[in-house]
């Protein structure tokens, strides 16, 4: 695995250990309010330990940003839990790792175009300045031409490939994750194609960033 997929997880894992451990031992009530003062709290503490690879401390500042401003509404304990739950499902303990290869994504362009989305793959999209697609409908999903040679050794990827999105994000992310690709968002809106935003998916899906989870995600 990547640095980042190990360190996430062990993050996430050693957190819910934790409230686990208060929880059993009654210093911690298990309600929402509570939970969640406790992982605010142990954000903090591990920030200023730096205990965790330097690789998660975005995430970090992310959750603790999350609870200074949003207090109980934060809820990090759902976070962590959806977090922990996805990447065992796409990571169970002695399954080997993911191979992505050209059919797997042909396969879901092919889905996504029965789904109603315009799908396009032959312009040069990425490293050649702001680009612009004209579609008709409402959704829209774009890969570089030059990456759908360039990011394979033969059928396998072996390169971060980009996905740029226009529309319906949330049924983009569902749908990628539902054909097997974790998903890594670069930007909602604004990317070098005009009007997409731009995710990343990863060899083996494993990215350097957290991957985006489908709302209707359940484990």
């Amino acid at each position: 695995m990547s640095n980042y997929t190990l360190e996430i997880r062990k993050l996430i894992s050693s957190a819910l250990e934790e409230v686990a451990i208060e929880h059993q031992s009654g210093r911690l009530v298990n309600g929402a309010k509570a939970n969640n003062l406790f992982l605010v709290r142990w954000v903090t503490k591990a920030l200023k330990s730096q205990h965790f690879s330097k690789q998660v401390s975005e995430d970090l500042v992310r959750w603790q940003k999350q609870g200074r401003s949003k207090g109980h509404n934060s809820d990090l304990m759902s976070t962590f839990k959806r977090i922990d739950d996805f990447y065992a499902y796409f990571f169970p303990e002695g399954d080997q790792e993911w191979t992505i290869t050209d059919k797997s994504i042909d396969k879901f362009l092919d889905m996504m175009e029965q789904s109603g989305w315009e799908v396009s793959t032959s312009e040069p999209l990425v490293n050649c300045g702001k680009v612009q697609i004209f579609t008709e409908g409402p959704n829209s999903l774009a890969l570089c031409s030059n990456q759908c040679d360039d990011c394979f050794d033969g059928a396998e990827l072996v390169r971060p490939m980009s996905l740029f999105v226009r529309g319906h994000h949330a049924d983009f992310v569902e749908k990628a994750s539902a054909a097997g690709f974790m998903v890594h968002k670069v930007t909602d809106y604004k990317s070098n194609v005009k009007y997409h935003g731009e995710y990343l998916i990863f060899p083996g899906n494993l990215g350097n960033q957290l991957a985006e989870i489908p709302i209707n995600f359940n484990a």
